[in-house]
């Protein structure tokens, strides 16, 4: 997925691409959808169902968009990098681990944020987040 501003500052993200995944024997569909430049927003859908298995938003610092903070971190404060950025890109086993913990999340759709690599449920939404 690639990301640029448009004149005026707005974020431009390129076309989404919906991939498809299978874990446990269950086909799913994903998509990640950049939010800003420290966030971005991954969706599941079970294969043939309209209404996402799991809207979760998962902390990712865009390289591309915090070029500057970046450099400047790694030049003053490079011992402190990891601590303030992550660069690791969502994979499809980042989306397995996700769809797995989900599944074993009773009840109807929840909304999840991924902190340093562990989830945290948020209360039960009467609808998914509009992302």
């Amino acid at each position: 997925m690639a990301f640029g501003r448009l004149p005026g500052g707005e974020l431009a993200v390129s076309k989404q691409r919906v991939r498809r995944i299978v874990v446990d024997g269950a086909l799913y569909r994903w998509r990640v959808r950049c939010l800003d430049p420290h966030w971005v927003s991954v969706r599941v859908w079970r294969d043939g169902q309209r209404v996402p298995f799991a809207d979760v938003r998962i902390r990712f610092d865009d390289p591309c968009l915090l070029s500057l903070e970046m450099a400047a971190v790694s030049r003053d404060m490079p011992e402190r990098f990891d601590e303030l950025f992550t660069c690791e890109p969502v994979r499809p086993e980042h989306v397995a681990r996700l769809i797995r913990e989900c599944a074993s999340q009773a009840g109807t759709i929840r909304e999840f944020e991924l902190a340093n690599g562990a989830s945290e449920t948020a209360a039960p939404t009467a609808k998914p987040s509009a992302h």
